[in-house]
């Protein structure tokens, strides 16, 4: 459920554009493309190193022992792994590319070069983009403090923009520039996505499928590359519940069939195969008028996904996307990052920070407002959230973790917090009533605006009608007090916002209900491994947050300033 925003609903841009997809000139995996199915093997070993022999005999415990003694006193050797290091990035204007950027130029400046892929129409624009969202954003103010009147050259001779695409054969790079890059990098960050939970099917399969293929294809490329990196969510677990463990994807498999053989280990279920649901669209566009199609393709992506166990199109397309790097990879090392909800920075560059709102933020912004009275959600509820700097960190740690040790598997990272420091609904609310209680919204009247502790519901036929009662209530107080044509402005508004949050609650309502908390036992031994000074420079230990203290003092505060940036919040 990283970086997740509704379509429609938020003038915010996303990584991704909405471009016009399967067309005779763009390249896409189909079912032709020869796939390996690799048998379900999740690596828990100390090392990370399949050795082909019992991981149990006291030759392996021995080394494992030895190993984990090294590591706890000298650490993993993060600041070092990176020194002379070329990295290629995706999504490289994203809020979490950016934070990893600027982390890695504070943390190891020894780093040699990081390409940065920017959508963009041409070099001059895509230079632009790197001045305007990287270099001048506030994110990187501690950097320029501490470099001062060098600050703009050291990080333009760092950062080097390259005009391209994620969808796009190659990437969508010039073909020298390419090849140069394939030539000189070490390791590949994929931070490309699009997260809207109710995306259109053809664009999310696009985003999040065809670009895993189309990376995967320029990673074949890079004869140097020791590590590929790619962002997945947490969420991409699906359906499954209870204590859900650090698994890949493998092509072939689906929630829905995992539940039918466990319950009948004989029944049959159809497989899923990524390469089929792209090939199934792209005939639909080619049999279907255009307006129609864009319908279709609207509630396509929801049915796939329930059908083969997902809640939604983005977190079953990240699942595709996970499966095709795994049966790409051959003898790449990968490492998979699933984080959960990530939130504004708790620590490093500095607190609070954040771009656009995020997931929870809506909701957060919609009470403070007193436009969200009612919530569709269980008050028990898990609401698994991460900080966007400890996910950073972690993967900054892996990446020096199993780039030393090169080996060629696939280990996934779930950074999350569910199972180590489980946060509820109703404590996230009642933080939020906390807050707006000292620090009340001001609306366009100059009037503050008084929240009431939040109402829980179960079903959508009770919230519905809590939602239109109370909001007509506050349409009413208004109405009293405004001439007759301000009156109907208040009425289209008062509608506006009713058929909102129905829409807004039914999208998040899965995750209003979720069953499953993420088992991240591969970040805990990550920070075993680190050194003391290491764990305090690249911070993951989400144990240890106060969240109360979190999103009171922190997490909505920032929203208010990088997101709302004192503006006026409520009307």
């Amino acid at each position: 459920m990283t970086m997740l925003h509704l379509q429609n609903l938020f003038s915010l841009k996303t990584r991704v554009p909405t471009t016009k997809l399967f067309s005779e000139n763009s390249t896409h995996f189909s079912s032709k493309f020869p796939y390996k199915v690799r048998p379900m093997k999740t690596s828990h070993l100390t090392l990370g190193i399949d050795h082909g022999i019992d991981s149990s005999s006291s030759f392996i415990k021995a080394l494992s022992d030895h190993q984990g003694d090294v590591l706890a006193k000298n650490g993993i050797g993060i600041v070092d792994f990176f020194e002379a290091k070329n990295l290629f990035v995706t999504g490289a204007t994203g809020f979490l590319a950016k934070v990893l950027i600027e982390k890695m130029l504070r943390t190891t400046p020894k780093i040699n070069k990081i390409y940065l892929l920017i959508r963009a129409k041409d070099k001059a624009a895509a230079f632009d983009r790197l001045t305007s969202e990287i270099i001048e954003s506030k994110l990187f103010k501690c950097l320029k403090e501490m470099h001062g009147g060098s600050y703009e050259s050291f990080i333009r001779s760092k950062l080097i923009p390259v005009v391209g695409n994620i969808h796009e054969p190659n990437l969508g790079m010039d073909i020298i520039i390419s090849q140069q890059i394939a030539q000189e990098i070490d390791l590949v960050v994929d931070s490309a996505a699009n997260t809207t939970f109710d995306l259109r099917y053809d664009l999310a399969l696009d985003a999040n499928v065809n670009g895993s293929y189309q990376l995967m294809m320029f990673a074949k490329k890079c004869k140097n590359l020791k590590l590929l990196i790619h962002y997945s969510t947490a969420y991409a677990n699906g359906e499954r519940e209870g204590l859900l463990y650090e698994k890949p994807f493998i092509m072939g498999e689906s929630i829905t069939k995992e539940k039918l053989t466990s319950h009948s280990p004989s029944a049959k279920f159809p497989s899923l195969n990524a390469a089929n649901e792209l090939d199934f669209v792209s005939k639909l566009k080619n049999s279907i008028k255009n307006n129609e199609f864009k319908k279709i393709m609207k509630e396509l992506g929801a049915e796939r996904a329930k059908l083969y166990g997902w809640h939604d199109t983005y977190s079953f397309t990240k699942a595709m996307g996970e499966m095709v790097i795994d049966s790409m990879r051959e003898n790449i090392p990968i490492v998979i990052i699933r984080p959960s909800t990530i939130t504004t920075s708790y620590e490093q560059p500095f607190p609070g920070w954040i771009q656009g709102l995020r997931v929870i933020d809506p909701a957060i912004v919609f009470y403070g407002k007193g436009d969200f009275p009612g919530v569709l959600a269980d008050p028990n509820c898990l609401v698994d959230v991460v900080p966007v700097d400890m996910v950073v960190s972690a993967t900054m740690s892996a990446i020096a973790k199993h780039g030393y040790l090169q080996s060629p598997e696939l280990n996934v990272y779930h950074v999350a917090s569910s199972y180590v420091n489980p946060l509820s609904s109703s404590q996230l609310l009642n933080y939020s009533y906390e807050f707006f209680s000292s620090f009340p919204f001001v609306n366009s009247k100059g009037d503050q605006v008084k929240v009431k502790k939040m109402k829980y519901f179960d079903n959508m036929l009770d919230y519905s009608n809590y939602i239109s009662k109370e909001l007509l209530k506050q349409h009413d107080e208004v109405g009293e007090l405004t001439h007759e044509v301000e009156h109907s402005k208040m009425q289209r508004l008062f509608k506006r916002k009713v058929e909102y949050l129905k829409n807004f609650s039914k999208v998040y309502e899965p995750y209003g209900f979720y069953k499953g908390w993420f088992h991240n036992g591969n970040m805990q031994k990550l920070m075993e491994d680190m050194s003391e000074e290491e764990r305090k420079s690249f911070d993951i230990d989400l144990s240890k947050i106060n969240w109360r203290d979190y999103f009171i003092g922190i997490h909505i505060p920032g929203v208010k300033e990088h997101v709302l940036k004192g503006k006026i919040a409520s009307s």
